[in-house]
């Protein structure tokens, strides 16, 4: 863990008695990209016929074009907009700094629906109070306002997810003039209603400050004490409507979390020179305390939705629920760094954290040592320097900690539980739910890192190399005894896992005329991750299940990388029609099979790319300037669930949608028809190859001086982002997941799509 900064941040320099006003004002527009596509009407109107046993007759309309149905994408989406204002005061005097700005950002979402509103302001005064006391004040406030739907789970839920594997032979609305149920396909609530019928919104009021005092207490001594809060106020209403929902019943619901962080951070560093000789020693002390409350009611089957979330009385059934967790963290740090000639420097840390999470071990100890070593200062690299501008060998070796768990989750916890004794009304009573693990301890990653950088022709050329290896030990994960004794979550250290790689950076000033400017950027991290260790209890962890459309897709396995994928191998489709998969059979021969064992399974890929670049590109003519941002990832893969639901009769979804559906049968897909085949979403066929190239974002800039306006430095600019993707994954966002963390985080159960926006924007500066 490191210590929390609360910087002062000034981002024009200020000489006396020079003030700006700055404006800056956007609006773009987004489309999403890259969906995938479904069946027409007509299209899946015959496929029920065909693969259904539904009657001509049944569904003529949509055959015949009487009744165009629905278009699930189009209608789904829209065309998004944004649009961002900030207005910038600031003014500097010898003893005085001042900056005071006020920001106002809408953003209406590509699906339908979503909608986030967001106000802030922020104000920084630095003052020189005397000659031994500098004062920095920092305030920021905030408020955020959602609307529409707040994510896309990885659950069924996912009105992506259900739009997708929805009937297109179907209407809006039933005769009720209620959001239409699906007869053919999803068995789940109509995915457009779930988007504009039901309502929800989610405020979040956010506020923090800070006061630095900046003592100057002798020459080269200082003692900084920087004090703050951070205080945010999240409240959340919702309603599911009856006419969405499946039962006809209304619902709603209220909530309200509010969490206070104090911090108080005290600095005291020396720092002084003589001769070649410097030194900067520092201690510091900083104490944390958050608290956090919330509350929430529920009503279930409203008597009516004329009054929204707001009389939760309507509802027949009500249910409230609140909560308290608080947690400190005390840190206590001593760093020297020292520096000879600009040639050799040499830091060492020692860092005690402790805190209340924990019972017997609440204190974790960190040092850490770092050196380096100019070389292109010493003399004997004086003839070289023409060409080799720079050369310095970095090494550095620690320990960080990691304590971040739920407070009280070490202690033995009751959770309530109702009884009958043979009486309508429950009795309430308590139940054993978590063990008591008082001996867990600090989390540590052991972090070795060695680098070089080179500097060519007046570091014209940069590049830095470094190889990084980081062991994490006494993992703090969440864990369950088995059913025989009685299913108890606890916490526990378990194993260990690696994470060791290279990285690139490569900067150039290609080419610096008076007119003419290209400077170049690129970074790159090659990363291999294992897990290293588990334990005796629980050496293989299966985990990601998807309701019971897919089942355990990720394993946590020795030897093998986090967000592992694990299933069958697909082996293709038999002479029949039937899906088929790899087995061993008992001669030991590898065959095709439709019904594998559970021994058959495998690891089919991870979601944790190998190799990930960045390129970034700024050219300058005069007062045009153009950038261009790209990124890649390879050696990554997902496991696409929801074009395997797309394709199948599993589950919830009880047709298939894909648009390549019907032209494959027989090919990559098994014959509808066929009894009883084998849809397994954890196999080879659905994990799919992310690979991806990208362009992030391209800008157009044209700067125009004050002297040329007479009245202001203009710049204008246009902008691009997601131009581009040039990837075989067949979902919408190779880089987009629903699973949650490092071990799910590779499964696309319809995430939302990278939209491509177009922004036009202009800044003032007076």
């Amino acid at each position: 863990m490191k210590l929390k900064n609360l910087p002062s941040i000034f981002p024009l320099s200020r000489k006396k008695g020079e003030s700006h006003i700055i404006f800056d004002a956007s609006y773009g527009t987004s489309k999403a990209t890259n969906l995938p596509k479904m069946m027409s009407t007509k299209d899946y109107a015959q496929a029920l016929v065909d693969y259904a046993g539904k009657t001509e007759n049944e569904v003529k309309d949509f055959l015949n074009g009487t009744n165009p149905g629905v278009d699930w994408v189009d209608t789904m989406f829209r065309t998004g907009q944004t649009q961002n204002y900030k207005l910038v005061f600031t003014k500097g005097t010898d003893g005085m700094q001042s900056y005071v700005s006020a920001n106002y950002m809408k953003n209406e979402g590509t699906l339908e629906g979503s909608q986030y509103e967001r106000f802030a302001a922020k104000a920084n005064i630095k003052t020189n109070l005397t000659k031994w006391l500098d004062v920095t004040v920092d305030l920021n406030a905030s408020r955020g306002i959602g609307k529409g739907v707040a994510s896309l789970p990885g659950t069924t839920n996912n009105p992506l997810w259900i739009a997708f594997n929805s009937s297109p032979a179907m209407n809006m609305y039933d005769q009720n003039g209620k959001y239409a149920q699906d007869m053919y396909g999803t068995i789940e609530p109509n995915a457009y209603g779930m988007l504009v019928g039901n309502q929800s919104e989610r405020r979040n009021d956010v506020f923090n400050g800070h006061i630095d005092l900046q003592f100057n207490i002798l020459p080269g001594l200082t003692f900084t004490s920087s004090n703050g809060v951070d205080y945010m106020n999240h409240t959340g209403y919702s309603l599911t409507s009856g006419k969405v929902s499946r039962t006809g019943q209304a619902d709603m619901g209220n909530s309200n979390s509010q969490r206070t962080l104090l911090q108080s951070t005290n600095n005291l560093t020396y720092t002084n020179s003589w001769g070649d000789h410097h030194l900067t020693a520092t201690g510091v002390w900083e104490a944390t305390k958050s608290t956090t409350t919330n509350m929430g009611i529920t009503g279930l089957n409203l008597v009516t939705e004329n009054v929204g979330w707001w009389n939760a009385e309507n509802a027949r059934t009500q249910k409230a629920s609140n909560g308290f967790s608080e947690w400190t963290l005390l840190s206590g740090v001593g760093r020297v760094m020292y520096n000879f000639a600009d040639k050799y420097m040499v830091t060492g840390t020692f860092r005690a954290d402790g805190s209340s999470r924990f019972t017997n071990n609440k204190w974790g100890y960190f040092p850490s040592i770092a050196g380096a070593w100019t070389v292109t200062n010493e003399k004997f690299m004086e003839s070289s320097r023409d060409v080799l501008s720079n050369l310095k060998i970095r090494a550095s070796y620690g320990i960080i900690g990691n304590q971040d768990i739920t407070p009280y989750s070490t202690l033995a916890l009751l959770s309530t539980t109702n009884t009958y004794y043979g009486v309508a009304n429950p009795s309430v009573g308590y139940k054993l739910d978590r063990i008591a693990t008082p001996d867990i301890k600090w989390e540590k990653t052991k972090q070795f890192d060695l680098g070089v950088d080179f500097g060519f022709f007046n570091n014209r050329l940069e590049v830095s190399l470094d190889y990084f290896n980081k062991q994490t030990s006494d993992a703090l994960l969440s864990t369950t005894t088995s059913n025989a004794l009685g299913g108890f979550t606890y916490m526990a250290n378990l194993g260990k896992v690696a994470n060791q790689g290279m990285d690139i950076t490569v900067n150039a000033r290609v080419i610096e005329t008076k007119d003419f400017q290209w400077q170049t950027s690129i970074n790159g991290t090659y990363l291999k991750n294992e897990v290293k260790k588990l334990t005796d209890q629980q050496p293989v962890i299966h985990t990601g299940s998807f309701q019971s459309v897919v089942v355990e897709p990720c394993i946590i396995k020795e030897g093998e990388a986090l967000g592992s994928f694990y299933g069958q191998e697909w082996a293709g489709i038999d002479s029949e029609g039937y899906d088929t998969y790899w087995s061993t059979n008992e001669a030991g021969e590898r065959v095709a099979v439709r019904n594998p064992k559970d021994s058959d399974r495998k690891v089919l890929g991870k979601s944790t790319p190998d190799f990930t670049l960045g390129w970034n590109n700024t050219v300058s003519y005069k007062n045009w300037s153009l950038n261009a941002f790209f990124n890649s990832a390879f050696g990554v893969q997902r496991l696409n669930a929801l074009r395997f639901a797309m394709n199948s009769k599993i589950g919830n979804s009880r047709m298939f949608t894909d648009a390549d559906f019907l032209k494959e049968i027989g090919k990559t897909m098994p014959n509808p028809n066929v009894a009883n085949n084998n849809y397994i979403g954890a196999s080879s066929k659905w994990v799919e190859n992310a690979n991806y190239f990208r362009c992030e974002n391209i800008t157009l800039a044209y700067d125009m001086p004050k002297s040329m306006t007479k009245f202001a430095d203009i710049r204008l600019s246009f902008s691009v982002q997601n131009l581009f993707t040039i990837t075989n994954y067949k979902g919408s966002n190779p880089a987009g997941y629903n699973g949650d963390g490092d071990a799910t985080g590779g499964i696309d159960c319809g995430t939302y799509p990278t939209p491509r926006t177009f922004t036009f924007g202009a800044r003032f500066n007076f």
